[in-house]
């Protein structure tokens, strides 16, 4: 207990013999510290209260285009609404920074305003719409600080005006410019539209016979076909047998069976003069002898008759195979090419039989041809007619023929054009389907983009209301200078105890009878006390007088560069009276 009472009469006279150096730099610190302090400027804030409201339109009914978090469109606003351009518009208007702009350029002008505005969040926990719990921002605040409480007051209410509008320019913007983007979308897409009906309907006249929907027509079309040709062959068959048994029968019968000379008398056929020629030399034959001249006449006559009646007999065969053949080579040229073996011998065989006739019409007797004979048998004119007929039916079926085969033909080539032409179709009904179907959803969009723009227009949608405008600041909220004080007197009184501290380590000198026990470790028997000369004490108050000297030249000096540098000392007296009225 004795040691413990020791030391703190250690400590005791320690700062007793120091105590001008703790009192000088502590008070001369505290009172520069507590002009400082009383000369900061005071700082005035005026906030505004907006409350983000939600859309008064269900969402189920009408969906708003302007999308996103509440934070990040405040953020965007906020950096449209405080940009440059505006912030110098109120600087100017309300004369704010003045004593800056001859020392600060204007970028740093601007940049101390936006320091001075703040935007704050204010969040609630809500409930999403699958049921859970989550934070939102449902409000925020605007505030701006200053010197001057109206400036600051006037400045708030101009944030906060530039806030609202743009936000609300910001919104019908959105709503303005999805609007004129779907717009543009819709009239591209229904260009395509307009491009894949043109296509498809192109593509349909061009290839109308050859479409998937056609294709059962086609095929019944193809069958109907095929009978008719079935059917026409067949009638050129019964009509080629009808024309050969009629060129027969032709054959059998004289065409100038019932013709008369000019006198009126009956001309016989070479047949039948040959017939009757015979009959009277066999009668003559009776009754005169071979060389009778009678006798030689009608056998010359008779030589004659048949001479003649052979060569046009072979004529007409000759005529009747030409026709054949023609007719075979007519067929054979319709399946084969002209270099197949069966079509040259057939145009072999032609060449030959009409070689021959020619021969043979080089050789022709004194008996013309029947065509150039009168023809007045009516049954050898209704075969000749009939024979004609037949030719100009079988000409005809054969042109219907030639028709059919081209009709089938083309048929054929549509039918086997219709998967290609099919799988065309389909790709162009694909690529029609699907701009249909992006022009009815950009349709969709646009109605839902127009009625956003209507909702925007009409203010129904999500807004800003000002729910706690601003008011003109009666106190400063800063600087708290009476907790600066307090600080200034801690950290002065530490100062000083940390100077006497130092000062008392690094002297090494014995001041009382402890301190020399516990160096000598010899007990000390009685202290004689120290007795100062003349000269000792006024060397002590010489150096008293130094040190206050310095201290005031110190506080001086401090002043002086306060009044020069900071602030002239007249307005630093009127403000700190301003600021003791302010604070009774």
């Amino acid at each position: 207990m004795e040691t413990n009472t020791n030391d703190i009469r250690l400590y005791i006279n320690a700062f007793k013999r120091r105590f001008w150096l703790f009192a000088i730099p502590t008070g001369a610190f505290f009172m520069l510290t507590a002009a400082i302090i009383f000369l900061l400027p005071s700082i005035y804030t005026s906030s505004a209260t907006i409350l983000v409201e939600g859309q008064e339109v269900p969402q189920e009914l009408v969906q708003t285009t302007v999308t996103g978090y509440v934070e990040e469109r405040l953020q965007s606003i906020s950096q449209m609404a405080f940009n440059r351009q505006n912030l110098m518009a109120i600087i100017d208007r309300f004369g704010l920074y003045d004593e800056y702009k001859d020392s600060l350029t204007s970028e740093e002008i601007l940049q101390k305003m936006r320091d001075n505005i703040k935007v704050e969040n204010i969040q609630a926990e809500v409930v999403n719409n699958t049921g859970r719990a989550t934070t939102a921002t449902i409000a925020f605040t605007i505030s701006f600080d200053g010197k001057s409480p109206k400036k600051v007051l006037q400045t708030t209410n101009a944030l906060v005006s530039l806030f609202l509008e743009q936000n609300l320019r910001q919104r019908e913007e959105k709503a303005l410019t999805t609007l004129d983007f779907l717009n543009k979308q819709l009239d591209e897409l229904r260009q395509d539209v307009q491009k894949s009906e043109s296509k498809i309907a192109s593509f349909k006249e061009k290839n109308y016979r050859s479409l998937p929907e056609l294709m059962e027509l086609n095929l019944q079309s193809l069958d109907r076909i095929q009978k008719d040709i079935d059917a026409r062959q067949e009638m050129i068959k019964t009509l080629t047998d009808r024309r050969v048994y009629l060129e027969g029968q032709l054959a059998t019968v004289d065409q100038t069976i019932y013709s008369y000379s000019a006198d009126g008398k009956r001309i016989m056929s070479p047949e039948e003069e040959l017939k009757s020629l015979r009959s009277q030399y066999l009668s003559y034959k009776t009754s005169r002898s071979e060389k009778h001249p009678d006798m030689i006449k009608l056998k010359g006559q008779i030589d004659l008759l048949e001479a003649e009646l052979t060569h046009r007999n072979k004529g007409r065969d000759i005529n009747a195979e030409l026709g054949s053949w023609e007719r075979k080579l007519a067929r054979l040229q319709k399946k084969y090419t002209n270099k197949h073996p069966d079509v040259i011998n057939a145009k072999g065989k032609i060449a030959e039989l009409k070689a021959s006739l020619q021969v043979s019409s080089k050789n022709q007797g004194v008996l013309r041809s029947n065509e150039n004979l009168d023809q007045e048998n009516p049954a050898y004119i209704n075969l000749k007619t009939q024979i004609k007929a037949t030719s100009l039916e079988i000409r005809n079926e054969r042109n219907l023929l030639t028709e059919l085969r081209k009709k089938y033909d083309q048929y054929v080539s549509y039918i086997e054009q219709s998967p290609q032409v099919e799988q065309q179709y389909t790709s162009l009904q694909r690529d029609y389907h699907n701009s249909s179907v992006k022009y009815q959803e950009t349709m969709q969009k646009v109605l839902s983009a127009r009625q956003s723009q209507e909702l925007e227009k009409e203010h129904v949608g999500e807004k800003l209301s000002l729910i706690e405008p601003p008011v003109l600041p009666e106190k400063p909220y800063k600087p708290k200078r009476l907790l600066l004080l307090i600080i200034a007197m801690i950290v002065s009184t530490a100062g000083g105890l940390s100077l006497v501290s130092v000062a008392e380590f690094m002297d090494h000198s014995i001041h009382d009878r402890t301190s020399l026990a516990l160096l000598t470790k010899i007990p000390v028997i009685g202290v004689i006390p120290y007795v100062q000369t003349s000269e000792e004490m006024a060397q002590k108050r010489r150096r008293r007088a130094v040190i206050l000297t310095i201290s005031a030249g110190a506080v001086i000096c401090a002043i002086l560069l306060v009044h020069f540098l900071v602030l002239p000392l007249d307005i630093i007296a009127l403000k700190i009276l301003n600021k003791i009225q302010v604070i009774v």
